[in-house]
């Protein structure tokens, strides 16, 4: 009986072990698999590269250092760098020779971003560790075997693709000397919101016979604005053409600043800094939304913020306000209209609650009813008139707001999803 159940113990501890070496094995095998796939594909981009026969868009990857420019508004594209290469803060530059308007678009770094298909295909070429989905306070880090020259030109290849604008050039300073000539001040930016279905995953298309609209929405973050004694500092050499020559030539020549346009193109824009006024520089945060420490950029609406502020045609004259919108477009009030209220989602109640919620905030909503239609996600709000309803927006969690046919005697028809049930 001992002898059999020593046996029988064998042979489990026997089984055991052989179990845990096929597994090892599989593991072992599947690894295997990844890494010599990972290396197929590799060496595939490769070859393919090197024949010009990868579809990209035709700026991706050329020189960086050779498209570094001066332009009439130039966007120059600021980044913050500790001693462990990551981004701690970023801005967008928009430097306005025409109206010698100066403004800053703070950045937050705490943000990611899917690199479009085809750039990620020649990045992985560049550098194989590259992830798709990439944070931007390592954009450097990502590349850290390249340059820094080529490291954050290739950065900078991938913000104008977040972005969806040109930027003219970059600079890169350190941690100190941010710290010394910028502070950080809580504000709010208002801004136009596009809701096109082209730039937002969470944006549908109109319906026939619907159209786009925007309408007022706002970001409020810690922005990155000049701080006193480096504003101070700007305006004494201010229409001083030797001295902010001078200053230019020392900044490139200061450790912990670099960038890729020459201090002779630098220089090209002396005319324009010899009549801005530093205390009328104008600061804004990017369009977008956090959601817990992440931030959301909304990019087709930083993408028009940012051609808005390049098309502003006036010479800014006054300091700016606390909080601005770009453009400035006047909200019209949907009280007094008359508003019904449809129940797309199916949620028993959903809709008399939502009547009850705007009568109390002073809106005319006289009749509620059931949508006969497919079941809405997302809440969508249909204006007989542009410029109506944006009002309605911060009701609803990201409502789709458009032109559209109503009801006969109603301005304004409101069909509910089944995100504002919760």
């Amino acid at each position: 009986m001992v002898k059999k159940g020593t046996d029988m113990k064998k042979n489990a501890v026997l089984f055991f072990f052989k179990s845990l070496l096929k597994s090892i094995l599989v593991i072992v095998s599947i690894l295997a698999v990844g890494v010599i796939s990972y290396k197929v594909s590799y060496q595939y981009l490769s070859k393919q590269l090197e024949a010009g026969k990868l579809d990209v868009q035709e700026k991706e990857l050329e020189s960086i250092l050779d498209q570094a420019k001066t332009d009439e508004i130039s966007k120059n594209l600021i980044y913050v760098v500790n001693d462990k290469q990551m981004i701690t803060h970023m801005m967008l530059e928009i430097c306005n020779t025409k109206t010698n308007n100066m403004d800053y678009i703070t950045i937050p770094t705490n943000a990611d971003y899917t690199i479009p298909a085809k750039m990620y295909q020649k990045l992985c070429v560049v550098d194989e560790e590259i992830p798709q989905i990439v944070r931007l306070s390592k954009l450097r880090r990502y590349f850290s075997d390249l340059e820094d020259a080529e490291a954050y030109g290739y950065a900078e290849l991938i913000m104008e693709k977040l972005l969806k604008t040109d930027i003219s050039y970059f600079t890169v300073i350190s941690q100190e000397i941010y710290d010394l000539h910028y502070q950080e001040q809580k504000m709010t930016t208002q801004y136009a919101k596009v809701l096109d279905g082209s730039g937002q995953s969470a944006s549908a298309s109109p319906s026939p016979g619907e159209q786009a609209q925007q309408y007022n929405s706002s970001v409020t973050m810690k922005v990155m604005v000049l701080s006193d004694s480096f504003t101070n500092q700007l305006k004494d050499i201010a229409g001083d053409e030797t001295k902010i020559m001078a200053y230019i030539k020392d900044q490139y020549n200061q450790d912990g600043i670099q960038s890729n346009l020459t201090v002779y193109n630098k220089t090209g824009y002396i005319e324009s800094y010899m009549k801005m006024d530093s205390s009328l520089y104008h600061y804004w945060a990017l369009p977008g939304e956090y959601n817990g420490k992440l931030f959301t950029v909304d990019t087709a609406s930083a993408s028009k913020f940012i051609s808005d502020i390049e098309n502003v045609t006036e010479t800014y004259t006054t300091p700016q306000s606390e909080e601005k919108s770009v453009p400035a477009k006047k909200q019209v009030s949907s009280k007094g209209k008359k508003i019904i209220i449809l129940n797309g989602s199916k949620i028993s109640g959903l809709a008399a609650a939502k009547q009850k919620t705007l009568v109390d905030a002073g809106y005319t909503v006289p009749k509620v009813g059931d949508y006969t239609q497919e079941v809405l996600t997302r809440t969508k709000i249909i204006v007989s008139k542009k410029k109506w309803g944006a009002d309605l927006t911060t009701y609803f969690k990201d409502p789709q707001l458009v032109v559209g046919q109503t009801p006969d005697g109603y301005d304004i028809e409101i069909i509910l999803g089944t995100v504002d049930a919760n």
